[in-house]
This record gives structure tokens, C-alpha cells and sequence, in this order.
């Protein structure tokens, strides 16, 4: 799949790796919130609570209302309606002028919370305020104010309805005297006489019967108290706000939580590769092999057959050569990013073939960046760059690294800028196709950028390439490039291999062994056929002189001299 055309989407965001990369944020801006939130705990403006407490009783008024009693005849109160009124702006008017508060009533009112604990007559009726003694009195100065309301309600209630009753009397007894004086004038017989006498009757009944309600009225309004503080406010001795204990873990989630937001807004925005899984998901190319962040430290050096970065390049030698199969192959290592990470890969790379497999030749390719040369102890000398520019010969710049037998490096060379003018395709081809009858693996280093145009033609003529992806450092945007270049030169990629960036202030340590050169007679150091020469194919063994080489077949083979010159 093209790494361009895959999804970007929220669902392929590895969550574990973005807190791992990014949890310095999510820490920051924890503090941040416990920080900003202790600030506002220290310095926002203090408000008090105190609660007054009022028991509210039935008053005479309430039996008297019809509804008032419940299933068991007993009178009640509906405590949701005196929570209402407790808290009303003529309560809040009333209470104002006990505490003769500047405030007015509608700010009062706000300051004000009233509750009623379920299956209960009590309501708490709480005041906020800026100091201790401020909330006591306001909570209480309320209670008084809804005392003395509810008692005047209750009397003023009674008192309506025996005036009412009393009006109703003072009409029946006016009616029962003038029906009086008129039954006085009629004969005994006068059926008008009988009438008249019935609705007198009917009269004082009624009279009597208002009177009595008159009479209960009376007793109900001694009735009238409707309850009585039960709990009088006192100055607390702390704010009930700003709660310390609410806010800081109030701050620190939220600290938390914007902390977790940014992070993963920040790592969406990050287009760096940050694993080996970012790599494969997002490149869709296999991982070969994951060096991890500590495998190098400032100094680089080869990595020793027995260490655990030794068996890892032994394990992908072993993986490579199964995968190219038999025959002799050329194989690419790019690199995706400038650095000299693709030269230590492939230099570690060439040198554990040549131990676990057979003979291998790495190819400088990387003009700028390659450290390959330092770090197997070459010096440095004429090498790929005067070969495609016709100024030297193959078997002129090889060189065997001393304690690597099998293994010829052909360095970058002299002077690189030539490679830019004489690399062209027939000079790239012959080169390989002689390179690969003289060894079995010919390693070729270059990079995979825009840098590394000029070198990177090698890339066609390679059978397989391997990617060298800098973690924290290479883009995805450089990494599918580098893909796409080796796609339209119809190169096979392997893998890939992961690697922490190393940069270009490292220190290379070389081996502490002696180099040999292709065609060092017997007897010197390293010398003998078996450490002193590329294996039996067309290759100069007479020095820098240019001598006719042999092909396979014995003829001679002019693609020594690469040029073609």
C-alpha cells in the first residue's frame, strides 16, 4: 500500500506510546491546574455559611385550610410552600430591615439557600456572607423574619374569617328582628305566621352556629406561633468557600485532563515516527529490526559478534540472506533521513555477512555521511568516486578491513564531487554486475533523499533494499518518500530497520587492528589470498596498475575498469 493513500485517523494512535512520548505534557499542565487552582484557593474573596433552624408547626390558620390534614386527621403543613416563602423577597425585605443590611432585598435573597431534610418540619435556612458574624446574623435575622411572617399570616388569616362569620351573624339577626316584628302582627292561624316562624327558626340556628365557628376562631388564634427556632445560627470559625479540599482536586483533574487533550493534539500534530509500530502501521513495511534508544552512546563503533546488538545484526543477516535466496545479490541499505545511520547499519550489516555467510562488499555510497570507512580503522583514499570517474579501478580502491575476512569496503573517495558528473546508468550498471561476480553480498550504502540523488541510481540495480528510519527524528512524509523513489525504481524493499537517531557530532571508535589493501602481497599483515583479496572474478591483483581481469569464463572482462574508459 502506498504510506501516502493509508488513513490518518484518531483509531490508529497507538494511546500508551503518545502518553509515553508526550506525558511530560500531561504532568505539566497537572501542576499547572493544582497550582492555579491552590492560587484561587488562597486568594479568591471568603464567603461564611451559617444555618438557622425552624421547626414549623401547624397554627390555627393551617386547620382551618381546607386539604390541611393528612389520612391521619392530624393537621400538617406543606413544607414545600414554606420553603418558598422562607426564601421570598418580602421575607428577604423583612429580614433586611432586622439586620437594617444596606443590601437589598433582591441581593439578600440570593444570599440565601433554604432547605428541608426529607420527612421532616425543619427547614434550614443557611446565609452566605463575607465574614463569620455577618452569616450567623443573616440566617437568623431570616428565621425571625419567617417567624413572625408566618404568625401575622396565621392571625391576619383567623381574624379574616371571624370578621366574615361576624358580618354573616349581624345580617341573620337583623333579618330574625324584622321577621320577629312581623310574626308579632299576624294571627296565630296566618299561614304566613307559620312560615315566617320557620325561617326565624332556621335563623337562629344558623346564628348559633356561626357564633360557635366564632368561638373556635377565637381559640385557634392563640394558635398562631407556626413554629419556633429549634437551632440558632453561629459564626462558623471557617469559610465555607473556597473549599481547599474541592478545588485543588478539582484543579489537578482538569490539569489532567487538558494535559491529556494537548498531549494527544500535540502528538497528532507530530509527524515524526516514533516506533517500530508507527512504521509498520503507518508505512506498511516490516520491521527487520528495532535497535533500541541505548544501543549507541557517543561513541559508534562495530558491534561485537557476542554483544546483544551483535546477535541482533547476526539474526537479520541470517533473515536477509534467507529472503534474497541463493545466488549473488546486491542489496540497498537507505537511509530516509541525512545522518550517518544508514553507514552504521550497513557497515555492521556487510561485516556480519562476510562472517555468517560468505564474501560481501560494501559500497560507500552515502557520499556526505558515510562513516563506514572510520569505523572499520580504513584511512581514508581514493575509492567509488574516482571508479564511476574512470580514474581508478575497482580492485585500486577496495580494502579489506584486518579481523573481517571476506569483506571489502570500497571507500566514498577523494573527492565526491566527481560522482556527482560521472554516475551515470551505464557506469552504475557495470559496477554492480561486476560487484556482484566478485562477492556473494554486495552491501550498497546511499541515501534515500534528495541529497543522496546521485548515488541512490545504484538503487536500480540493486535485487532488495532495507530503510534505515531514525526514530523521534524521520517524518513520515521523508520516510513514504523514500518509498515512493525506490517504488519507481522497481526496487523490492525488504523491511525496515529502526534505529535511534545518532547525528553527525558522534565519534567514531575503530577497531584496533590493521587494514589490508586489495592486492597486499603474501606475508604482510592480514596477508594471504584469504584476507588480502576479493574472491577469484574479474578484479585487479597486480596493484594500481590496470591489469586486464578475468570473467567466469575465463576471458577478459573490461568492467574492471568501470568507466568504461
Amino acid at each position: 500500500m502506498n504510506p501516502s493513500q493509508r488513513a490518518d485517523t484518531f483509531e490508529s494512535v497507538d494511546l500508551s506510546g503518545v502518553l509515553r512520548r508526550r506525558w511530560w505534557i500531561v504532568v505539566v499542565l497537572a501542576v499547572v491546574g493544582l497550582v492555579a487552582a491552590l492560587g484561587y484557593a488562597l486568594t479568591a474573596p471568603k464567603s461564611y455559611s451559617a444555618t438557622a433552624q425552624v421547626y414549623v408547626t401547624p397554627t390555627g390558620a393551617d386547620l382551618n385550610t381546607p386539604g390541611s390534614s393528612s389520612k391521619s386527621g392530624s393537621p400538617t403543613v406543606d413544607m414545600p410552600t414554606e420553603m418558598t416563602i422562607a426564601g421570598s423577597n418580602s421575607i428577604a425585605l423583612a429580614a433586611g430591615k432586622l439586620m437594617k443590611s444596606p443590601l437589598t432585598a433582591y441581593q439578600l435573597q440570593k444570599e440565601v439557600s433554604v432547605s428541608n431534610p426529607p420527612s421532616s418540619q425543619v427547614l434550614d435556612i443557611a446565609c452566605h456572607a463575607p465574614t463569620a458574624d455577618s452569616a450567623a446574623t443573616c440566617a437568623n435575622a431570616f428565621a425571625n423574619a419567617y417567624l413572625a411572617n408566618r404568625k401575622t399570616t396565621a392571625y391576619s388569616y383567623l381574624t379574616g374569617q371571624s370578621s366574615n362569620i361576624e358580618k354573616n351573624v349581624a345580617t341573620l339577626e337583623k333579618q330574625l328582628s324584622a321577621l320577629n316584628t312581623t310574626i308579632s302582627g299576624l294571627p296565630a292561624t296566618s299561614p304566613t305566621r307559620q312560615s315566617d316562624e320557620a325561617t326565624a327558626s332556621s335563623d337562629r340556628t344558623q346564628i348559633a352556629s356561626f357564633n360557635g365557628q366564632i368561638s373556635t376562631l377565637e381559640g385557634e388564634a392563640a394558635n398562631v406561633n407556626g413554629g419556633h427556632i429549634i437551632s440558632s445560627a453561629s459564626a462558623p470559625g471557617s469559610p465555607s468557600s473556597p473549599k481547599k479540599a474541592v478545588i485543588l482536586p478539582a484543579g489537578l483533574i482538569v490539569g489532567l485532563v487538558v494535559g491529556l487533550i494537548a498531549a494527544f493534539v500535540w502528538d497528532r500534530r507530530d509527524k515524526r515516527l516514533h516506533s517500530a509500530d508507527d512504521v509498520e502501521r503507518l508505512l506498511d513495511i516490516p520491521v527487520m529490526l528495532d535497535l533500541p534508544r541505548k544501543s549507541f552512546g557517543r561513541q559508534v563503533s562495530l558491534a561485537s559478534p557476542r554483544s546483544r546488538m551483535g546477535k541482533a545484526f547476526t539474526e537479520l543477516a541470517h533473515t536477509v540472506a534467507a529472503s534474497l535466496g541463493e545466488g549473488s545479490h546486491v542489496l540497498l541499505v537507505a537511509g530516509t533521513s541525512p545522518g550517518p545511520e544508514a553507514s552504521v547499519v550497513a557497515a555492521n550489516l556487510a561485516a556480519t555477512l562476510a562472517r555468517t555467510h560468505s564474501e560481501a562488499v560494501l559500497v560507500c555510497g552515502d557520499l556526505q555521511d558515510s562513516v563506514a570507512t572510520e569505523m572499520f580503522g580504513l584511512s581514508d583514499s581514493r575509492g567509488l568516486s574516482e571508479v564511476v570517474a574512470g580514474r581508478a579501478t575497482v580492485g585500486e580502491v577496495a580494502r579489506g578491513p584486518a579481523g573481517i575476512p571476506g569483506l571489502w569496503v570500497i571507500p566514498p573517495g577523494a573527492d565526491t564531487s566527481l560522482a556527482e558528473y560521472h554516475l551515470q546508468y551505464d557506469t552504475a550498471k557495470a559496477l554492480t554486475t561486476q560487484l556482484r561476480r566478485d562477492a556473494r553480498y554486495v552491501v550498497i550504502e546511499a541515501q534515500a533523499t534528495d541529497d543522496g540523488a546521485d548515488t541512490f541510481a545504484l538503487a536500480e540495480f540493486a535485487d532488495a533494499a532495507l530503510l534505515t528510519i531514525d526514530i523521534d527524528h524521520t517524518s513520515r512524509q521523508e520516510a513514504g518518500a523514500c518509498v515512493k523513489r525506490l517504488h519507481r525504481m522497481r526496487t523490492p524493499i525488504l523491511g525496515a530497520i529502526t534505529m535511534p537517531m545518532l547525528g553527525r557530532q558522534i565519534t567514531i571508535r575503530p577497531p584496533q587492528m590493521t587494514q589490508t589493501r586489495l592486492g597486499q602481497p603474501d606475508g604482510a599483515v592480514g596477508g594471504g589470498r584469504a584476507h588480502g583479496e576479493l574472491p577469484p572474478g574479474p578484479q585487479d591483483r597486480g596493484g594500481p596498475q590496470d591489469r586486464p581481469a578475468r570473467s567466469r569464463d575465463g576471458h577478459s572482462d573490461p568492467a574492471d575498469r568501470v568507466s568504461g574508459r
